[in-house]
């Protein structure tokens, strides 16, 4: 009996022994053969045989899955591609990088050949999607970065091309192709028929059209609402409330009335109501009048900025001239701070407003502060987070919110950004296009 209890034991031990030698034994095999892997994969790759060195590289990761071996299969796959940039290739070299990002995605690398690749191959769409996986796995660095913002920026133009346009950037934008006009929605999609004229779309989806019997209000499904025996070369917004319309006719400013009259008074230029007032210009000055056509400003201004809407209130602020130089101004027209400018855009939204100071262009607040100083040619004020600015060249690009410039200047023109992301620009001369964002 005691002697089996020593055997017990004895044999445990042997046994476990046996079980270590082995393991070692396995290891040591295992160790040999990545060795072995690894030597071949760089004779391979002296020999030029770039494929096999590949292969040998993905069975050493089956012993040492680490960063450092996909590295060398980056390695290859560079001499390799660079000798053969076939499709076949690069869809291959794609995969692996694809894997490697996979296993270590804190590695920019891998998702920077992924990205560089498919740019390479022209599929914007597929290195974006690497862009934006490789952000949302809070991948940090310059590059990635770089190349997330430069995708996510990335624009491209519709086809069609205008000559003249209107919009509130309320959805609607009335456009004119050289001989007719019509409407569409901010992408760009055809809402109505083509006409002679159509002026500005209100938020309702209403306007003033012309055709070949006369001018009338439509509706957004064009149902006619009103019929007008005036010839207008332009129009403004409409007005639900107040039923009329700022209207051009033989060169002068009317307000056109929905049962066909006219309010008093005839204008060099007239803006649209807001809260029952209106700013025009008559006899060189600018002054506020009411439904009425009474005056009821307190005094003559040189110029009142109108906003898209033709409203001469932009939010929080007027904008006018006085003695030469463009002021801000509250609700109640009583000057904000001591800011002034040589010249100014319009506010949209209660956003940043471009000015000019000594031929240069920058961006001041609805409280008169500075906030970028002059440094451009020209400017226009954000919209939507985006601002359209020019360059030395005369060309213009945009900035975002950060005040970098992520669109290059590239075109002739630029207007506002739309709710849609989307950009009236004029890359050919006397023609606009929409721009828009590649991918949302």
């Amino acid at each position: 009996m005691k002697k089996m209890k020593i055997l017990v034991p004895a044999a445990m031990v042997v046994g476990l022994g046996l079980s270590w030698m082995v393991c070692i034994n396995g290891d040591v095999k295992e160790h040999v053969e990545y060795k072995v892997d690894l030597s071949d994969a760089q004779e391979s790759l002296d020999k030029g045989l770039y494929e096999q060195a590949i292969e040998r590289y993905k069975e050493a990761l089956t012993y040492d899955c680490s960063v450092e071996i996909y590295r060398q299969m980056e390695d290859a796959y560079e001499l390799f591609y660079e000798e053969e940039p076939s499709a076949y290739v690069r869809n291959n070299y794609i995969d692996d990088m694809e894997q490697a990002a996979g296993m270590f995605p804190e590695e920019e690398e891998f998702w920077i050949r992924q990205m560089d690749l498919y740019k390479e191959a022209m599929d914007y769409s597929a290195a974006y999607r690497v862009a934006k996986r490789a952000v949302n796995n809070k991948v940090k660095g310059e590059k990635i970065e770089k190349g997330y913002e430069e995708l996510l920026y990335m624009v491209r133009l519709q086809y069609s091309l205008y000559s003249q346009f209107k919009t509130c950037l309320n959805g609607y934008i009335s456009v004119c192709d050289g001989e007719q006009w019509k409407v569409l929605d901010e992408g760009g999609k055809e809402l109505t028929e083509s006409y002679p004229f159509v002026g500005l779309i209100n938020d309702e989806g209403r306007g003033l059209y012309v055709n070949e019997i006369d001018t009338r209000l439509l509706d957004k499904k064009e149902v006619t609402r009103a019929r007008f025996e005036v010839d207008i070369e332009d129009a403004g917004y409409y007005s639900d409330s107040l039923k009329c319309a700022p209207v051009k006719v033989k060169g002068k400013w009317k307000y056109l009335k929905q049962d066909g009259t006219f309010l008093k008074g005839e204008y060099e230029q007239a803006g649209s109501f807001y809260d029952g007032i209106a700013a025009v210009e008559e006899g060189g000055k600018w002054k506020l009048i009411d439904v009425a056509g009474k005056d009821v400003s307190k005094r003559k201004y040189e110029d009142i900025k109108l906003d898209l809407y033709g409203s001469y209130q932009q939010g929080d602020v007027m904008i006018a001239k006085e003695n030469g130089k463009y002021h801000l101004y509250d609700g109640e027209r009583k000057q904000i701070g001591s800011f002034t400018c040589d010249d100014i855009d319009i506010c949209i939204d209660n956003g940043l407003i471009a000015f000019s100071r000594n031929g240069l262009w920058g961006y001041v607040n609805v409280n008169g502060e500075i906030v970028v100083e002059p440094q451009y040619q020209k400017a226009r004020s954000f919209s939507h987070g985006m601002a359209a600015v020019c360059g030395k060249d005369g060309k213009w690009g945009f900035i975002n919110e950060e005040y970098k410039l992520v669109i290059g200047y590239e075109y002739l023109d630029a207007y506002y950004f739309t709710d849609a992301e989307t950009c009236m620009v004029s890359a050919i001369e006397n023609t606009y296009q929409i721009m828009e964002y590649m991918f949302d």
